[in-house]
């Protein structure tokens, strides 16, 4: 049967598959083990009763026993005991060997849940884990709309204090008050989405915009460190399909790892994005030591790291996050400093973890 055929659709082809076939075992005249047909049958209970198939196998059992009673006694064909029993031991064997299977699929499908679920968790916690290291850019970057926010407040008071009171001057504070408003609006909504803990949301994602929000996230970060961010983001990127919040944590990560390499002189720190085939590139590239060639292999190995205090799973958790959106990361040696590069596929191919 084929595998893509659906189970309710597969459950009444495998009850009239077994009626045909004990029909034409017990009533016809034929000199063979037909019997052994329900090896079919109980291969495709795999399919649609995954839970069943010892059951089943036992009925094609008993229709089988039954068969050759039939036709002995109905005297239609002369079968002989050893076609009932080469057909018995086919079927019970196929039987066992498909309930094994199933249980085996099973367990893997259980386990390969576990792991995807373990892999969201420390996806989720290593992200935690940046937003405190980037305590300081976050702070700076929620007090800058607030601080206009109340400069302006004071202005428009000032306007209403005037003999006369301008209006227009007072209206025009308002709307700066509300555009600032809605910039704070947007920045706690940037920080809640890192933290939050739940299922990846899939949906076309603009990689364009997620290097200029993990640009302006990490802004007073990289300033401290003396790094100057470049961004070479070009127009009409086609969307990728994946998380954001999953992409934008990849992305900080990279970024966060080009500055530390740069420590404590700093340097410039490059972020490109650009079309690449059928897909979108992206590359950060760093001007620090570089990565020694013997090394480059081993980057993305979990508890491997370059930094005398890295924990190893940066990286390791950045590839799951690309591969599962069917794309690919890789350390590009040679030259002065490093290049990691990601590319994804335009519209997304993955199904990400």
């Amino acid at each position: 049967m084929p595998a893509t055929l659906r189970p309710a659709l597969l459950k009444p082809v495998i009850v009239l598959l077994a009626a045909a076939i004990f029909a034409i075992d017990a009533f016809t005249p034929l000199d063979s083990a037909i019997a052994v047909m329900y090896v079919v049958v109980v291969l495709a209970t795999v399919l649609a009763w995954p839970r069943h198939v010892l059951a089943v196998t036992g009925i094609c059992l008993v229709l089988t026993v039954a068969a050759h009673l039939c036709s002995t006694w109905f005297g239609i064909v002369n079968s002989s005991l050893a076609r009932c029993a080469v057909s018995l031991a086919a079927i019970g064997i196929s039987g066992y060997l498909a309930h094994a299977g199933a249980r085996a699929t099973a367990r893997l499908l259980e386990r390969e849940e576990s792991l995807r679920h373990s892999r969201a968790q420390l996806a989720h916690a290593t992200r935690v884990t940046t937003l405190g290291e980037l305590a300081a850019s976050i702070a700076h970057e929620v007090n800058q709309p607030l601080a206009a926010i109340s400069a302006n407040g004071e202005a428009a008071l000032r306007w209403l204090r005037r003999d006369p009171p301008d209006p227009d001057e007072v209206r025009h504070a308002l709307e700066r008050m509300l555009a600032d408003t809605e910039r704070a609006s947007e920045v706690i909504s940037r920080i809640r989405a890192l933290a939050r803990r739940g299922e990846p949301q899939v949906a076309p994602v603009d990689l364009g915009g997620v290097a200029r929000d993990c640009a302006a996230l990490l802004q007073r970060e990289l300033a401290s460190h003396g790094t100057a961010l470049a961004l070479d983001i070009a127009a009409g990127l086609p969307p990728v399909r994946g998380d954001r919040v999953q992409l934008q944590q990849v992305l900080i990560n990279l970024l966060m790892n080009g500055m530390q390499a740069m420590a404590p002189h700093g340097g410039q720190l490059r972020l490109t994005v650009a079309p690449a085939g059928a897909g979108v590139r992206i590359a950060v590239t760093d001007q620090g030591p570089g990565i020694p060639t013997h090394e480059v292999g081993r980057l993305f190995e979990p508890f491997y790291s370059t930094k005398e205090d890295g924990m190893g799973m940066g990286l390791p958790i950045c590839r799951s996050i690309v591969e599962s959106h069917g794309g690919r990361i890789a350390a590009l040696p040679g030259g002065s400093g490093a290049t990691l590069e990601i590319t994804l596929p335009a519209g997304g191919t993955g199904s990400p973890a």
